[in-house]
């Protein structure tokens, strides 16, 4: 015979086992004291003498067994032993309680259950085997008259006996294969859960779930990368992202973010959706992000690019055509002033010299907006030069003389360009910002210039009063202006003097707020 414990390598359900064998004969035993302590009239110790000496015994050894239990389910037989002793003792306790009457029959089929959970089905078979000859002798040796009912009864008992172990033996075997499958499943949940913790936590998407109130549940380390929050617990995201509550849950598109670690302005690409959590038994938002800031920066200038490039050979072409009617109308003009007397006809050819000089300035503009930058070679320290462009602005009374400057530069501003283009640049750019902010009641221009390993960055930002989102579209536009006396040419020739420096251009505005320039160089080397 061969046996093996169902619960070898769960010591909490052996020990379960073992200490409802012992609480059964505690019970046996409180239940007979009490019972003989209530009874009335004489009691007679022959008779319950041996009785309660059985119980004592089987509880002593029962209370050495729970001592030693986990020494015992390493030896499978041992631990029957115990099983088969108890058997034993509970025929012995229906002996001198009396076969017909005793209480403590259903103390066997509970004895083999037992042993069918911790045995499976061949301990509960074997067992029922031990208890059916211990109760038979039990009952042959009763004092008993042997009637046929008794005979009968006998049978009964030895059957109920075995049936009871294959139905241990069967709910054991059940038992086991239910174990086994649960804990496969739960290996298998709590893989998929850590799996799902790994990809959370290493997708480069941020994510981030919060409650119908804008509490933040959980943020993986991709948002508290893009968001630069290292605690999530004390935000609202509403107040982050107010047009996410707009929404009622549901949101695709972009938001505009600014970092508060550099107040930098990002553009998140955002995906809101609702779910419903049973731990919290409420609904959760999640938000899937990412910093599409330059991937639009990019298709910002693209797109620029892509318009300048075309009006830049129409405008060669055109250039070019013109110059020389004038140059021809010019020479004619100067000629007939020599000839006319009337001082009225003298004041209108000036009016059309003037006009030709004004158009052929504007040709000489528009040819350098044309003609091929060529690449870079001299290093310029950015930082002397916004020095020198700002400080030439106080003096320039042109301009309002309050504008607040705010001056931020790192260590390492140097890029490969040619200084005299970048000062007509940048100070296009500032001169407009100025221009914007005639009306502003606190008029700041900041100029802040960031390194990073391969790249410098520029940021000018006026609070003036800012563009549509119609004016944003043309401004680099040739000809496009949105000023009374103005050409449309001076970001257009800006615009394509950072281009042949290598920059990326790109602009926010917002109207009433202002307008920032955020201007990427390639780093030299």
């Amino acid at each position: 015979m061969r046996l093996s414990l169902a619960f070898q390598n769960n010591k909490n359900q052996g020990l379960m086992v073992e200490f409802a064998r012992i609480s059964l004969f505690a019970l046996i035993l409180a239940i007979s004291v009490i019972s003989s302590i209530v009874q009335e009239g004489f009691i007679n110790w022959s008779i319950l003498g041996p009785f309660y000496g059985i119980l004592t015994v089987a509880f002593a050894l029962h209370l050495i067994w729970f001592s030693f239990w986990s020494e015992l389910l390493k030896r499978p037989v041992l631990f029957f032993l115990g099983f088969v002793f108890d058997s034993l003792f509970i025929s012995l306790l229906i002996y001198y309680s009396g076969i017909n009457q005793s209480l403590f029959l259903f103390l066997h089929l509970v004895n083999i259950l037992l042993a069918g959970i911790a045995c499976r089905g061949v301990g509960a078979v074997t067992l029922a085997l031990f208890t059916s000859i211990f109760f038979s002798v039990a009952a042959l040796f009763s004092p008993e008259m042997k009637a046929l009912n008794f005979f009968f009864l006998l049978a009964l008992n030895n059957i109920a006996f075995f049936s009871v172990a294959g139905l241990a033996g069967y709910l054991s075997e059940q038992l086991q294969s239910v174990g086994s499958e649960l804990k496969k499943t739960g290996l298998s949940l709590r893989s998929a859960q850590e799996l799902n913790e790994v990809l959370i936590e290493n997708i480069p998407t941020g994510m981030v779930s919060f409650t119908e109130a804008g509490e933040v549940v959980k943020a993986n380390s991709s948002a508290v990368e893009i968001l630069g929050f290292s605690d999530f617990t004390k935000l609202n995201w509403f107040a982050l992202f107010p047009e996410i509550q707009k929404s009622e849950g549901l949101f695709k598109g972009d938001v505009k973010y600014t970092d508060h670690r550099d107040s930098s302005s990002k553009i998140l690409g955002m995906t809101v959706s609702k779910i419903y959590s049973p731990e919290l038994q409420a609904h959760l938002s999640i938000a899937l992000f990412d910093d599409l800031t330059k991937i639009r920066q990019l298709e910002f200038s693209a797109r620029q690019n892509e318009k300048l490039a075309a009006v830049g050979g129409l405008a060669a072409g055109i250039a070019h055509e013109i110059r020389n009617p004038l140059a021809g109308i010019s020479g004619s003009i100067e000629m007939l002033t020599q000839t006319v007397t009337n001082e009225d006809d003298r004041k209108l050819m000036k009016i059309v010299l003037r006009e030709i000089d004004r158009l052929n300035n504007l040709i000489t503009e528009f040819l350098d907006y044309a003609r091929p930058e060529t690449p870079p070679t001299d290093p310029v320290d950015l930082s002397s030069l916004f020095n020198e462009i700002l400080d030439s602005m106080r003096l320039n009374k042109q301009v309002r003389e309050d504008v607040e400057q705010v001056r931020e530069y790192a260590e390492g501003l140097k890029i490969l360009g040619r200084r005299d283009k970048l000062k007509q640049a940048f100070l296009n750019i500032i001169i407009n910002s100025y221009q914007a902010m005639n009306d502003s009641q606190k008029p700041v221009l900041a100029v802040k210039a960031l390194v990073t390993e391969k790249e410098v960055q520029v940021r000018i930002r006026d609070a003036g009063s800012g563009m549509s989102e119609a004016t944003k579209k043309k401004m680099f536009e040739p000809f496009h202006t949105t000023k009374p006396k103005g050409t449309g040419l001076g970001l257009a020739v800006t615009h394509k003097i950072l281009e042949g420096h290598g920059a990326q251009v790109f602009v926010e505005s917002e109207v009433g707020v202002g307008t920032e320039f955020i201007l990427t160089f390639p780093r030299a080397n």
